[in-house]
């Protein structure tokens, strides 16, 4: 079959056609060919080439790593265009991979690694910390959200350094609680101190009912006491001669009194 000639507008309808995405199914991750058509990748599988390839690999002792060494490349350039375009945004899973196949055309296709759909992909990241995967729709795993969990180095240290701020403002609330506390309590005994003082003196109730009094510890008559000097009463007696008081005839001085007149 004849070639088309360079700038007609077959040639043009081809180069399109081979510029644009293909079907998966088509595609030779080992010789990173794709076919237009079933036809097409028949014909690359029993070429030469083809077998060349997969015998050089199995020669030289990589054919059993091959799957692993695709399924870390597809990891790493997942992850790299997922930061680049969306940092630690949320995301559907759907609709980024479609941006990652967009953006290369020889990216590393998913048939040709160990995950053998998306959504065991997505899972795998979430379950090694790389993404924070979420179910939009509980009903259907296949509406899955993903974002970024970034570990680098410089993102820890800005979380511990956010953490150590947090924690030195938590300190600080819970100090200026205790002393706003003590304040308050402090104005609230002031209160009721000063309204103490405002009500005065209490009154008195008075008691009904007989009232009666013991005195106790009157002093008693004199006693004689025996001393060296004698019995104690003659001693009592002068003391009480002394303190007596004197009497005076008021009779006998008035007479006088009016004789003189």
């Amino acid at each position: 079959m004849a070639k088309a000639e360079v700038g007609s507008a077959k040639y043009q309808s081809k180069k399109l056609k081979a510029a644009g995405l293909q079907k998966l199914k088509f595609y030779c991750q080992i010789c990173e060919k794709q076919c237009r058509d079933a036809n097409g990748f028949k014909n690359h599988l029993a070429a030469p080439s083809h077998h060349f390839r997969v015998k050089e690999l199995s020669d030289s002792g990589r054919g059993g790593q091959v799957i692993e060494n695709y399924s870390a490349q597809l990891r790493s350039a997942f992850l790299r265009l997922l930061r680049i375009n969306h940092g630690t945004k949320k995301i559907n899973a759907n609709k980024f991979y479609q941006e990652y196949i967009l953006s290369d055309r020889d990216h590393i296709h998913m048939n040709s690694t160990k995950w053998s759909s998306l959504t065991a992909f997505v899972k795998f990241l979430g379950s090694s910390g790389d993404v924070k995967v979420e179910n939009a729709d509980d009903s259907s795993e296949l509406n899955l959200e993903i974002s970024l969990i970034d570990n680098s180095p410089e993102v820890q240290q800005r979380q511990q350094q956010k953490n150590k701020e947090k924690n030195l403002r938590s300190d600080d609330e819970i100090a200026l609680k205790l002393i706003h506390d003590q304040i308050e309590k402090g104005k609230k005994i002031t209160q009721e101190l000063e309204e103490g003082n405002n009500e005065g003196p209490q009154k008195l109730q008075p008691v009904s009912g007989k009232v009666s009094l013991k005195l106790k510890g009157l002093a008693k008559g004199p006693t004689k006491r025996a001393t060296a000097f004698g019995n104690d009463d003659e001693s009592d007696s002068e003391e009480e001669k002394v303190l007596a008081p004197k009497k005076t005839n008021i009779g006998n001085i008035s007479k006088r009194l009016f004789q003189k007149r």
